[in-house]
């Protein structure tokens, strides 16, 4: 049974979807022309969400809620439409968990997000100075499994914060991460 079957379906929708609504919210932060930067965070969100949902690997909340964001991928493009005022939805969130399952859950829950905004911030930025990238998505794994690993839960006052992120990315995570922020911090 999923850790899942205690919330309501709409508050699972909720949950669910704002890993994927979360990278898309960063992503267009900071939108260059083109599209060569949206795939590449496209690319890095999804590899991302896969990491998270291996990361926690067994029984537990964030990983189930990694894996059925990936079983409802059908719904992402919908779920892009509806990216773009997600700070309220982030607070409800956090406030559901820590209400539910409990503050552990609602702190895994924030670091993975977190992570996951991290990963798509850097996701062009690192890699737009090489002139030939690999496309593939062992490329991406790698490198969402070196931000993934351990969950660091970096936040914008942190020394080892990623340079390569834009200043309007860097905004919207630090924004993300006020309304992701759990009072017992």
């Amino acid at each position: 049974m999923s850790e899942l079957s205690i919330f309501s379906d709409e508050e699972t929708d909720l949950l669910v979807s704002l890993p994927y609504k979360v990278g898309v919210w960063v992503s267009h932060a900071d939108d260059e022309d083109g599209e060569i930067d949206d795939e590449r965070e496209m690319t890095s969100l999804a590899v991302c969400i896969k990491a998270v949902a291996k990361e926690y690997d067994g029984p537990g909340l964030v990983d189930d809620i990694a894996r059925e964001t990936l079983k409802r991928e059908p719904f992402w493009l919908d779920w892009t439409d509806r990216a773009f005022n997600i700070l309220p939805d982030c607070e409800k969130a956090i406030a559901l968990l820590k209400q539910k399952p409990g503050l552990g859950d609602a702190k895994n829950y924030r670091a993975a997000l977190l992570e996951i905004a991290t990963t798509v911030g850097q996701a062009y930025g690192e890699f737009n100075a090489f002139d030939d990238i690999p496309e593939d998505e062992g490329f991406f794994a790698g490198i969402a499994g070196k931000i993934v690993g351990g969950f660091s839960g970096l936040s914008k006052d942190d020394a080892n914060h990623p340079a390569n992120i834009s200043a309007a990315e860097d905004s919207a995570i630090a924004q993300l991460a006020a309304a992701l922020k759990i009072d017992d911090e």
